[in-house]
């Protein structure tokens, strides 16, 4: 891909997260070919039914599970967007399926389930901080609330709603488990997330990467932060504070991950991943000292002595910025698969895409 191709992506994606009101339903040519790249990523159909059935599975009672069908259907069912419909099923068994859901992947499904259970069904799904799941409104399974007509069919206004930022993945998310990430999945598919950021188990794929550049394990020890501060490590505005991470850490972290990434894969959505930003640990000084590194001020210290801040940063121009870059990516792509082509550096709390 050329340079201006890609920074003519690149604009296209960042006006597209950030300003949806400003695309109409007809999209530019490089986000169709976007699209078309990235659906060729996505899990079969068979398994985003599946997941899609899985999520209502943990949403409600057993009992309703066989009052839903759901299928994948093509985009050209939606006028060439992604989408879901909603409908009856037309049989007059009382034991079988009631509404039919159909979409362009399993988050279109899920979407539209929460849909028919918020719009006919007066049910509502929020955190748990703001009344979690509430669905007594929703009649018994034989009952539920029939459709309109012919159906609705509501088109996705963008093709991404994007989800997460790179603060909070550290200050909230550093402490959950596999069981709150499902939890939290299941919340993003039933609201038509699809553009998730993936920044969990960061860390173990730095220290494979940093290695092979000859970094010691004890050098990493003073470059990572402790999981309460990760935010700050990976932006470069402290290094070594709350740590040292432990190996079973971030063995942990990365298989965590894997599970995230593998749940996200399932739904259809597509996850965005970490990238290089410049930030280094202080023994790259001395094993490239011809690299353009620079480091950074003093801005909090101890007795005057610079211990957790004075990071270093390498230049972005620098040879060593781009393979270190390219490794980093690469080890991605070994751990998890070729699973995305957004990844997001990281360097602050706005949403600053990159194509690969």
């Amino acid at each position: 891909m050329s340079n201006s191709n890609s920074i003519f992506l690149l604009l296209i994606l960042t006006l597209t997260l950030l300003l949806p009101t400003a695309l109409t339903l007809s999209q530019p040519k490089p986000i169709q070919a976007l699209l078309k790249h990235l659906d060729s990523k996505r899990a079969s159909p068979s398994v985003q039914e599946a997941a899609a059935k899985a999520v209502l599975k943990r949403l409600l009672p057993e009992c309703y599970v066989p009052s839903f069908q759901f299928k994948i259907v093509p985009r050209d069912v939606c006028g060439g967007q992604s989408c879901f419909l909603i409908s009856n099923y037309n049989s007059s068994s009382k034991n079988g399926p009631e509404i039919v859901i159909k979409g362009t992947t399993a988050v279109e499904i899920a979407s539209g389930l929460y849909w028919y259970l918020k719009y006919w069904c007066g049910a509502h799904v929020s955190w748990d901080k703001t009344g979690g799941v509430q669905i007594a409104s929703i009649p018994k399974p034989g009952s539920l609330p029939i459709v309109k007509d012919d159906g609705v069919m509501i088109q996705r206004p963008v093709p991404w709603n994007y989800y997460q930022n790179v603060v909070t993945s550290s200050y909230s998310y550093v402490w959950w488990d596999w069981e709150r990430w499902e939890k939290e999945i299941d919340w993003m598919a039933l609201h038509g997330v699809n553009l998730p950021l993936a920044f969990v188990g960061q860390e173990a794929i730095w220290q494979k990467v940093f290695m092979d550049f000859k970094i010691s394990k004890d050098d990493l020890n003073d470059f990572f932060g402790g999981p309460a501060f990760l935010a700050w490590a990976r932006m470069g505005n402290l290094h070594g504070w709350g740590g040292p991470l432990t190996q079973s850490w971030l063995d942990q972290q990365l298989a965590l991950q894997k599970w995230i990434l593998s749940r996200v894969l399932e739904l259809g959505m597509t996850p965005v991943l970490p990238s290089f930003s410049g930030n280094i640990p202080a023994a790259l000084k001395k094993i490239s000292p011809s690299a353009n590194i620079t480091k950074l001020g003093n801005w909090n210290f101890v007795d005057a002595k610079c211990c957790w801040s004075c990071t270093y940063l390498l230049d972005p121009s620098d040879p060593l910025f781009v393979e270190i870059g390219e490794a980093f990516i690469r080890r991605q792509v070994k751990e998890y698969g070729d699973v995305t082509d957004i990844i997001e550096h990281g360097f602050s709390e706005l949403p600053n895409f990159f194509l690969h």
